[in-house]
């Protein structure tokens, strides 16, 4: 058995040994020639052979997997969770499964479900830590932050190099008025984080605005230009670098970082802050001498 880039499973029959009802082979044919239809991309006639397959052996999981992955694919999300409950049925021992079942769920809004999926998943394999962090998503969706601090915090352990598991964390942290938790975390990401990439710019620029939170506007600032230093264009730094200039009282810069957010803020910039940056340059120019 094998994973495929899109999650498929695709099944070596020769392995399977010689005790295969012919039911079984035929299903497994079918299932491979769907994955393989997939595998090109074409996800409709892909779904036909693959629910061909369940249909000639419902005893087949892997089956009603790859039909729950192509139908993901084609954004049918209710028909994935049909697809991935019937594997769970047919094999309940899978973490995998109950896991996809959860991500499905979040798709469809359905939070509880998808954390009770989640849990099923972690009973099963406790180091599947991108469980963990859906779980704290779920958890903020539902108003639990304890519980979501509580599932970060187990995503980090399990996982010590996925980098989302730190941010989010470090937000919660910070959104929940411990920016001292929040500054630990986010350092300790930006030891995890690949250099120079857009990732590393982001917790830059996330430790920043803590920092500003703190009014330590020093340091707010030198992580803000260093995030730019990796990506120059960056909105959310301009805007962040500019408006803490202007907390610090130092006009001039803010006007330029402000300024350049401005001219570089496309269609899909947040219109309240593109009005808050132009109403915050108005003052500084009424301001100046």
């Amino acid at each position: 058995m094998r994973a495929h880039s899109l999650g498929f499973v695709l099944v070596g029959l020769i392995l399977m040994g010689g005790n295969c009802s012919r039911a079984r082979v035929e299903s497994m044919n079918e299932m491979n020639a769907g994955v393989e239809l997939a595998q090109m991309k074409r996800f409709n006639e892909a779904a036909e052979s693959l629910e061909k397959a369940a249909v000639i052996d419902p005893t087949n999981h892997q089956a009603y997997f790859n039909l729950a992955i192509v139908k993901i694919e084609l954004r049918s999300f209710s028909a994935a969770r049909e697809a991935l409950e019937r594997a769970i049925i047919a094999k309940p021992d899978s973490a995998v499964y109950h896991e996809k079942l959860g991500t499905v769920l979040m798709e469809l809004e359905e939070w509880k479900g998808a954390q009770t999926a989640f849990k099923n998943a972690l009973e099963i394999d406790p180091k599947l830590y991108k469980a963990h962090f859906k779980q704290g998503r779920c958890s903020e969706e539902l108003e639990d932050p304890q519980n979501a601090l509580y599932q970060y915090t187990d995503a980090i352990k399990t996982g010590p190099r996925f980098l989302p598991s730190y941010s989010a964390l470090g937000r919660l942290y910070a959104d929940l008025k411990y920016p001292e938790e929040a500054a630990q975390v986010l350092s300790e990401a930006l030891k995890v984080a690949t250099p120079d990439t857009e990732e590393e710019a982001n917790i830059h620029h996330l430790l920043g605005t803590v920092y500003q939170q703190q009014r330590k506007y020093d340091e707010a600032i030198a992580e803000f230009q260093a995030a730019l230093g990796i990506v120059p264009g960056m909105s959310d730094a301009l805007f962040s670098l500019g408006w803490t200039y202007g907390l610090q009282g130092n006009a001039e810069e803010a006007k330029r970082y402000l300024d350049k957010y401005v001219m570089m803020a496309g269609a899909d910039a947040p219109e309240h802050y593109v009005k808050a940056a132009r109403d915050r340059l108005a003052e500084l120019r009424t301001e100046s001498p």
